[in-house]
């Protein structure tokens, strides 16, 4: 690789990071896809790590953020981990740092989708609803508190 192509990619790469966060390993397929050769990938993901342009931490307190402000449930919050391939003991360590309330979100997320709706309903609305919070990842404990606060 030549010295304007590298020079290039590093522009690109802090271009990126000054946009959101990304993982290292969001950053190597991005990379991957410029053709740039391993050895420069891992030399400047090294640098941004020693510059602390990329912090996994910083990245999975942010993805946690982004899916408690959805107000999605553990389970989808872990089931998206998988997905991007995060640390299961990081991403079980920030949730914790964050102590949530499961249950209070599970009501917050009910109580938006169906403040305006009628409170006595069948049992296939009921069914409805339920699909509505676990698709959004709650459990059945979680799920019931939230329809039984309304």
């Amino acid at each position: 690789m030549d010295e304007a192509l590298q020079k290039k990619l590093k522009n690109y790469v802090l271009w990126l990071l000054g946009r959101q966060e990304y993982s290292r390993r969001e950053l190597t397929q991005k990379l991957q896809q410029k053709e740039a050769t391993p050895e420069f990938i891992e030399a400047l993901l090294d640098w941004c790590e020693e510059h602390n342009f990329i912090n996994e931490q910083r990245y999975v307190e942010g993805f946690v953020r982004r899916h408690i402000a959805k107000k999605h449930g553990l389970k989808r919050i872990q089931s998206e981990a998988m997905g991007k391939r995060i640390d299961r003991a990081l991403l079980e360590s920030v949730i914790e740092s964050f102590e949530i309330d499961w249950f209070g979100l599970a009501q917050d997320a009910y109580l938006k989708k169906y403040s305006n709706s009628q409170d006595d309903f069948d049992h296939k609305e009921k069914a409805k609803r339920v699909r509505y919070l676990m698709y959004r990842g709650f459990s059945y404990e979680q799920i019931d508190f939230a329809m039984q606060a309304q």
